[in-house]
């Protein structure tokens, strides 16, 4: 034990609270993959759609990813063994193969999103004129080079922590910075702001007060617009639920553990770590995005139509998608029409018809930023761009240290430089073409068997961690012995995704029942292993 570690467990809690900080590191390289694109977008929709009524939302997600994330690492500086060849042998080889390549699907797929998050960044808020595919050279040649220095031990190493703790903070200070000059200005209603961080599941089945009161001001209409609320609350939770903790973020927490040469004496100083450097850095970021969005956008529509129900310049497409699902489902011709033919159709729905779906249109990012310039004056764009640019930066270099920790796994060479640089370039690959992957019909092409294959595998992940805290044949004489709470707090959190996963997968198709399948063999799979294993130990 290090003379560190020994003077914070010895000492009292201040002292252990400021080792136990500058200790601090896998918990921070969560937190700069978690607080990434996907959050961005959750935190922006569940602020339009739900206001400050959804501000519980994300708190408790996380709080569902800390008590599985404290079960890995648990298991991982319990154990003389990496935990994929753990989950391997103590209980399914198909289950760690599953959660093997699910973490390379999403890290290849999703790191390209990042690059497109970056680039819109760099040219739509700061404001810069540049070849987007300068750009993604520009982030291929940095991330590549700060990941090389990543695997130099001592100073070099420590060198990508503190970067990454830099942007984490300097994302959650730029995001709190617009949430406090929102409150200076009198836009945040305070009372409404502290009533949404009470848990309220009724969300997933009424809109909020503001929309209905719009909803039932379209009369005749009002039950398709409440059924369509309804159903976009419920999936917009799902995706918050979702992008807390991915299934390649349980991947990546075991493998920082090992590299910081953690071990049995640091698994209180891990637990710690995560809330430090995970939970409290994204309830600060998360639920500043959800609040400026909730004070910009919620239940308002002056910034998508005019007066008399004409879309803004730029506002056009977000608007048409909702105004255009209402005119379809009683005009089956609709979509078969031109597009002066569509506006003859458009122009004649119910003024408060065309305010609700401006109310409910799905904002950009570069949209709340505008929205601020009120409040922020010129210094909107830029605020809110270093904030989305740090955000993409951190995020797309922990996707390639996760993509290089599996192609080592996979190849059985963990602690190679050469093959991890190889498995971390993998999705920078991906995110140097990002300018034409992710725009037009090829972005949903590449992000439907990412999020079919991840969402399906996430509670497999929870569920494989599960059954290695219960496990004699893995933890031996480490596995808790008054593991009763432990068990009720870990089987609600994979409770919890197991209903996200089944929900998001119902809606898929043929995929989603694939998904639905393999989630369920997996089960079994997993659960005959353990008790196999189980009963020889």
């Amino acid at each position: 034990m290090s003379d560190s570690l020994s003077r914070a467990q010895n000492g009292s809690f201040l002292t252990k609270l400021g080792i136990y900080a500058k200790m601090s590191g896998p918990g921070w390289i969560q937190a700069a993959v978690t607080l990434g694109g996907g959050s961005l977008v959750s935190a922006l929709y569940l602020g339009v759609i739900g206001g400050y009524e959804f501000l519980w939302l994300q708190p408790l997600a996380m709080l569902c990813g800390i008590v599985m994330l404290s079960a890995i690492s648990y298991v991982t500086l319990s154990t003389e063994e990496r935990p994929f060849r753990t989950v391997e042998k103590k209980i399914s080889p198909a289950l760690a193969w599953g959660w093997l390549i699910a973490t390379v699907i999403a890290d290849t797929v999703f790191c390209a999103a990042q690059f497109a998050l970056g680039t819109g960044a760099i040219t739509g808020n700061l404001g810069f004129d540049v070849n987007p595919y300068v750009i993604t050279v520009s982030f291929f040649i940095m991330s590549l080079s700060l990941i090389a220095i990543s695997q130099k031990e001592g100073k070099a190493s420590r060198i990508i922590d503190n970067v990454l703790k830099g942007l984490v903070a300097i994302i959650v200070l730029a995001f709190m910075g617009v949430v406090v000059t929102l409150g200076l200005k009198g836009a945040i209603n305070w009372g409404n702001l502290f009533g949404g961080l009470i848990p309220d599941f009724s969300a997933l089945f009424k809109p909020t007060s503001q929309i209905n009161d719009a909803i039932l001001a379209t009369g005749d209409q009002a039950g398709y617009w409440t059924e369509y609320v309804t159903s976009e609350q419920r999936s917009k939770i799902i995706a918050a639920f979702g992008t807390a903790v991915g299934i390649n973020m349980t991947f990546l927490l075991p493998y920082s553990l090992k590299k910081k040469g953690w071990g049995k004496p640091h698994r209180e100083l891990s637990r710690f770590d995560l809330v430090l450097g995970l939970f409290i850095p994204f309830i600060l970021g998360a639920s500043a995005l959800v609040i400026a969005s909730s004070a910009s956008f919620h239940a308002k529509h002056a910034d998508v139509i005019s007066a008399d129900g004409a879309p803004l310049p730029g506002m056009e497409g977000i608007y048409h998608e909702v105004l255009d699902k209402r005119i379809s489902a009683t005009n089956k011709d609709f979509a078969k029409l031109g597009d002066s033919e569509k506006e003859v159709v458009r122009s004649v729905v119910p003024l408060p018809e065309k305010q609700l779906a401006a109310m409910l249109s799905n904002r950009k990012s570069s949209n709340l930023a505008q929205s601020l310039e009120p409040f922020l004056g010129k210094n909107a764009q830029i605020i809110f761009g270093i904030g989305v640019l740090a955000m993409a930066i951190s995020t797309m270099l922990v996707h390639m240290m996760m993509n290089g920790y599996a192609i080592s796994e996979a190849v059985n060479k963990v602690g190679s430089a050469k093959v991890f640089l190889i498995g971390a370039a993998m999705p920078a690959v991906a995110g140097l073409f990002s300018p034409y992957l992710w725009s037009g019909e090829s972005k949903a092409a590449m992000a439907v068997p990412a999020s079919v294959i991840a969402t399906t595998l996430l509670p497999i992940a929870y569920l494989a961690f599960i059954l290695l805290m219960n496990s004699k044949s893995a933890l031996g004489d480490e596995i808790p012995k008054k593991r009763g709470l432990i068990n009720i707090l870990m089987i609600i959190s994979a409770g919890i995704a197991s209903f996200a996963s089944v929900w998001a997968l119902s809606g898929k198709g043929v995929p989603g029942q694939i998904g639905m399948a393999a989630l369920a063999i997996l089960a079994v799979v997993g659960i005959v292993g353990f008790a196999k294993n189980n009963k020889l130990a």
